[in-house]
C-alpha cells in the first residue's frame, strides 16, 4: 500500500479539520504545514504534534509555501486558503510537482479552471477539487433513489443556503479581494449539487442579486433549466439565516435533504399518505475523510481526478458561476481574476 505525505497551504480553520480527518488514515500523514505567518504556520503543526498519533513524526512547519514546496518528501498539497488565492497557489503546486487537493470552488473563474486542468493533465498530476459533498454516501443513496426511479421522474430540484453574517467589515465573505460574496463560497453547493445529482449542466440561467456597500453579493436567486427541461432554483446569502435545506421533486415523491445539506448527514424519501424513509449518515471523522481518500486512490492509479467530481464538472460550474457573476454584476480585482 502507497503511503502519501501531505502539505497544507493555509492553516486556517477548514484545514483544521483536514487534518482532524487526516489522522487515523493508515496511508496519509500530515507532513508540513505553510502559512505566510510563521507563528501561524508552527502553532498549527504543535496542536497536531500533541493530538496526533504517535507513531506518525510531527508536521513541519514552513512559512514560506516556496520552502514548503521545495521539500522532497512531500507527495500532494491541501490547498485551504481563500478562492481568490486558489489559481497562483494551485499552479505553484502542480509546477513543483506536487498532486493537489484545493477547497471548494476550484478557482474564481473559468478561465483559471481551464489553465490548471491543462496544466495538471500535462503534468499528470492530480487537481482535485475539494467539494467534500461529492464523495459523500449521501449523495451516492440520493442517486440510487432517483435511479430506481423512487420519486418518478425529477422534475426539479430546489435549495436555499446561507447565513446571516452581519455587517462585519474585515470578514473573508464581505472582501471583494477575496472573491467574497454569497456565490462562490455558498452557491457552489446548489449548483454543484444540482449539477451531480440532474447528471447535466444548465443550458439556461437567469439570475438576480443584491449587494451590499461592501460591493459583493449578499442575496442572490438563480433558476437553472437544464437540456433535460428540468429545473433548479437556489438562493444564497450571507446576510440572512437560511433553511440550508435542498429538496429534490419528483412525479410520484421528494426527496428531502435537511438542515446543512451539504454535509450529507441525512437523507428522507417522502411518498404522500406513506410513512418516510430516513436513511442518516455517520462520518467516520467529519465528513473530510471522503476526499482524502479517493484523493489518495487516484494518484495510486495514475489519474488526475475522480469521477465523483471530474474535470469537466469543475469546469462547468465554474462556467456556470461565470454566467451568474456576469448578471448580476459581480466583479473581482483584476489581480484576482489574471491567469
Amino acid at each position: 500500500m502507497t503511503s502519501f505525505n501531505w502539505g497544507i497551504i493555509g492553516p486556517g480553520s477548514i484545514a483544521g479539520m483536514f487534518a482532524d480527518a487526516l489522522l487515523p488514515s493508515s496511508r496519509g500523514s500530515l507532513y508540513a504545514v505553510a502559512s505566510r505567518d510563521l507563528a501561524k504556520a508552527q502553532a498549527f503543526a504543535d496542536k497536531y504534534r500533541v493530538d496526533g498519533a504517535s507513531h506518525k513524526a510531527p508536521p513541519k512547519a514552513y512559512g514560506s509555501y516556496q520552502d514548503m514546496l521545495a521539500d522532497p518528501e512531500i507527495d500532494v498539497v491541501y490547498i485551504a486558503t481563500p478562492q481568490s488565492l486558489h489559481y497562483v497557489q494551485a499552479k505553484m503546486c502542480l509546477e513543483a510537482g506536487k498532486h493537489v487537493l484545493m477547497e471548494k470552488p476550484l478557482t474564481i473563474n473559468a478561465a483559471q479552471t481551464e489553465a490548471l486542468i491543462a496544466l495538471a493533465q500535462e503534468k499528470q498530476l492530480l487537481l482535485q477539487e475539494g467539494l467534500w459533498s461529492r464523495f459523500m454516501p449521501c449523495f451516492e443513496q440520493v442517486k440510487l433513489w432517483l435511479d430506481e426511479g423512487r420519486i418518478g421522474e425529477l422534475q426539479y430540484i430546489c435549495s436555499d443556503i446561507g447565513f446571516a453574517f452581519g455587517d462585519r467589515e474585515g470578514h473573508r465573505l464581505h472582501n471583494p479581494t477575496l472573491g467574497g460574496g454569497a456565490l462562490l463560497d455558498l452557491g457552489v453547493y446548489s449548483i454543484t449539487l444540482s449539477q451531480c445529482l440532474m447528471q447535466e449542466h444548465p443550458s439556461e440561467i437567469h439570475a438576480m442579486s443584491h449587494f451590499g456597500h461592501f460591493q459583493v453579493d449578499e442575496n442572490t436567486t438563480v433558476n437553472m433549466r437544464y437540456p433535460s427541461g428540468r429545473f433548479a432554483q437556489f438562493t444564497c446569502t450571507i446576510a440572512a439565516q437560511a433553511s440550508n435545506s435542498m429538496t429534490l421533486m419528483g412525479s410520484k415523491g421528494r426527496i428531502v435533504l435537511p438542515y446543512m445539506f451539504w454535509n450529507g448527514n441525512k437523507a428522507v424519501l417522502q411518498h404522500e399518505g406513506e410513512q418516510d424513509e430516513v436513511i442518516e449518515f455517520a462520518h467516520r471523522v467529519n465528513g473530510f475523510e471522503y476526499q482524502i481518500e479517493e484523493a489518495m486512490n487516484m494518484i495510486e492509479k495514475n489519474q488526475v481526478c475522480s469521477d465523483y467530481m471530474p474535470h469537466g464538472d469543475s469546469l462547468a460550474v465554474m462556467q456556470t458561476m461565470d454566467e451568474i457573476r456576469r448578471q448580476i454584476g459581480l466583479k473581482f480585482p483584476p489581480d484576482a481574476e489574471s491567469i
